[in-house]
This record gives structure tokens, C-alpha cells and sequence, in this order.
């Protein structure tokens, strides 16, 4: 019981560093060749636990092994056109100016029935109401809609918005986000501050974030009852 405890610790903390290594890519989307290396992975990564007898540097060894060829794979991509466009394939256009492309559907081999579960999906329930449908890399689906159905934005009513920037999260469940304190130039000093200002601690405060004009948010934390 010693030996598996000990064996799937150790390829946990392999696997865990060699995706890390090869990107969040990988954790957030499978393209082809994502797919094929996850699936080496896993059987790679199984033997060494259940097979007692297997030295773990054997099967070390074609992780390592996986890892190296995703990267050298992943360059060569990046620097030969031809190449990323064999083993990726490219973006393929369902829906053109309007126009549904029959041809590029069944090219896919999609069914109208699957191609309007991915539009409603999206929130569009009329294939009228969409300009271009792209059928990504990775099998995503991407939709621009017809200029009638996209959203008012400021600048169609000649507005002007001042950029909020993002959320910098400060203090989470207590916890001082060093990382953002850093990005938006500040320090624990400030923070301490700002958050006396308002009658609490930093140990008070449940969550906090500025944003980048400078608008501060703050939840205290609930008191246990």
C-alpha cells in the first residue's frame, strides 16, 4: 500500500509539472495533437503505479520523452505554415455573409441539427440573425452575428466610456493577493490603510479588488454566528 501511495504521489507531481511545462493551452482547449498527447499521458503515467515491478525511471523516462516532442513539435509548428496547417488543419467557415455552406458542413461532417444546437448554445436560436460561423481548431464555435442583431455599444450613440481595466483582486477570503498589489503599484502598507479607512483589518475583509480607475470593492467578512 506503501509503494502505490508513494508511486502516484510522484507521477501526480510529474504530470502536474510536465503540463505545466507545456502550457495552459493544453488545459484549456484539445486541438488533434493536444488530444493524442493527453491519451499517451495517461496510459504512460498508469503503468508505473499499477505495475510494482516497473523502476520508476522507466517510467519517468517517456514522459520526459512526450514532453520533449510537444515542444519540439510545438516550435517546428510556429516556424513552418505547412506544417501547423498538417497536423492542425485550419478554421472552417459553416456560415458566410449569411450564406450557409452546405459543402463545408457536410465537409466537417456536421448535421444542420448539430449546427443549430451550437448556435442556440450561443444564444442564437435563427441561423438569419448570424454573419459568419467558424468552426475553430479546436472544434469551438465561433459566431458573428448579422449588424442588426449585435449589441448597442457607446461608441454607435457617440458615447464616450472611460476604460475600467479589470478587477484587481487585493484580498481573497483574507488572504493578501501579493501578485495584483504588485501589478497595480501599490504595497501592504496601502493596504492596510485603505482598508482602515473603511473600519476594518485586512483579516477583516472577505474580498476586495480595485480596478484600474482606481474603484475600490469591499465585502467584509461575516461574522460566525
Amino acid at each position: 500500500m506503501t509503494v502505490i501511495l508513494f508511486r502516484t504521489i510522484f507521477i501526480y507531481f510529474i504530470l502536474s509539472v510536465v503540463l505545466r511545462c507545456m502550457g495552459k493551452r493544453q488545459v484549456g482547449e484539445l486541438e488533434l495533437s493536444d488530444l493524442v498527447v493527453t491519451l499517451l499521458l495517461s496510459e504512460v503515467a498508469a503503468l508505473p503505479i499499477a505495475d510494482h515491478n516497473m523502476p520508476l525511471l522507466n517510467g519517468l523516462f517517456p514522459v520526459l520523452l512526450i514532453l520533449s516532442l510537444e515542444i519540439i513539435s510545438t516550435f517546428l509548428k510556429n516556424k513552418i505554415p505547412l506544417l501547423k496547417k498538417m497536423m492542425e488543419g485550419k478554421p472552417s467557415i459553416l456560415i458566410c455573409r449569411g450564406r450557409l455552406d452546405q459543402h463545408e458542413l457536410g465537409k466537417m461532417r456536421l448535421s444542420i441539427e448539430e449546427l443549430l444546437g451550437e448556435c442556440r448554445l450561443q444564444g442564437y436560436s435563427d441561423l438569419r440573425d448570424i454573419y459568419y460561423a467558424i468552426l475553430e481548431q479546436d472544434g469551438q464555435l465561433s459566431i458573428i452575428p448579422c449588424a442588426s442583431k449585435q449589441p448597442l455599444c457607446a461608441d454607435d450613440i457617440g458615447q464616450k466610456v472611460p476604460e475600467r481595466g479589470m478587477a484587481h483582486p487585493l484580498i481573497m477570503d483574507g488572504r493578501i493577493n501579493e501578485n495584483h498589489l504588485s501589478m497595480i503599484g501599490k504595497n501592504r502598507a496601502w493596504l492596510e490603510k485603505t482598508c482602515k479607512q473603511r473600519g476594518f483589518s485586512t483579516k477583516d475583509v472577505f474580498f476586495m479588488t480595485m480596478d484600474d480607475t482606481g474603484k475600490i470593492e469591499l465585502i467584509p467578512r461575516e461574522k460566525k454566528k
